[in-house]
């Protein structure tokens, strides 16, 4: 017997658009451009040893000179990442609008994002993205006299004026400490109104504090040049890549200084010359005065 077959519909034939709308089409996902440069951001602690964590969080970056580039911070890992970069040598400027930080420049070689020979195939933007060749230096950042000194931590805050009584904006202080019971060296410079914190991490462990105590230290100010410049825009002349050896190696920007230290009531100090006198595990204030 034979089976019936279901009975079948005619399809119809498929309509063009009506007047004004076009056909709907589903767009294709567009990957975001792979990031160009990565940062992270750490608290500084001394020379040659690696920055604090966790990652700073909150901050501001500007990569200067290039318009429409842009930076995001992941929330996450802290990394601050840069896209739409051209390629070369670029200067940026880190900074904190909740002032816990000094603002500090670097600079930073922005790799290609084409391949170098023309045959060279370019890789897709998801290795591209995971290529561990892409940069992804750390940048250390000085704690700013204005933020709270944390329990514990050994520190100098103040003041560096000349004779005249004017604050001296990026005078560089290089102090000689210990960290884990070796010798170091602490570098930082004042802010743009003339304060300075200087945090000596390794002054005090987790006993009771040694007894007071002077540490050597080093002032250099900036030439008349870098003065000029940082009065008419600090954060535009903010010298880039500043740590202790370039501040003692760059004769072009500072030029080495002597200060009278001034206790808040504004006697003199009784330390050697060139000393710093220190209370471990507490915060002390010196004030700093040039002698011209």
């Amino acid at each position: 017997m034979p089976v019936a077959k279901p009975p079948t519909r005619p399809i119809a034939p498929l309509r063009p658009p009506e007047a004004g709308l076009g056909w709907l089409l589903s767009a294709a996902p567009v990957a975001p451009p792979p990031p160009m440069l990565q940062v992270r951001p750490l608290r500084y602690v001394a020379e040659g040893y690696p920055g604090a964590l966790p990652p700073i969080l909150g901050l501001r970056a500007l990569a200067l000179g290039v318009a429409g580039a842009t930076a995001i911070q992941d929330p996450r890992t802290g990394m601050v990442v840069f896209q739409d970069l051209p390629p070369g040598t670029r200067r940026f400027l880190l900074s904190d609008p909740e002032r816990r930080f000094l603002p500090v420049a670097v600079t930073i070689a922005v790799p290609s994002r084409h391949p170098s020979r023309p045959t060279a195939r370019e890789p897709a933007p998801a290795s591209r993205t995971a290529d561990p060749s892409l940069p992804r230096p750390t940048v250390l950042l000085r704690p700013a006299p204005g933020r709270a000194v944390p329990t514990g931590m050994t520190a100098v805050i103040g003041t560096l004026r000349d004779s005249a009584g004017h604050a001296v904006p990026l005078g560089a202080l290089i102090v000689e400490t210990v960290m884990e019971g070796r010798p170091a060296t602490v570098a930082t410079w004042t802010a743009e109104d003339g304060t300075f914190a200087i945090w000596l991490p390794g002054e005090a462990g987790p006993g009771a504090p040694p007894p007071a105590t002077q540490r050597r230290f080093s002032l250099r100010r900036p030439t008349p040049a870098l003065a000029a410049a940082l009065a008419q825009d600090f954060f535009g002349a903010l010298p880039a890549d500043l740590d202790a050896a370039t501040i003692r190696a760059r004769d072009d920007l500072f030029q080495d200084a002597n200060a009278r230290l001034l206790g808040a009531d504004g006697t003199l100090a009784e330390a050697r010359p060139a000393h710093l006198p220190i209370r471990p595990a507490r915060t002390q204030r010196w004030d700093l005065r040039l002698a011209d």
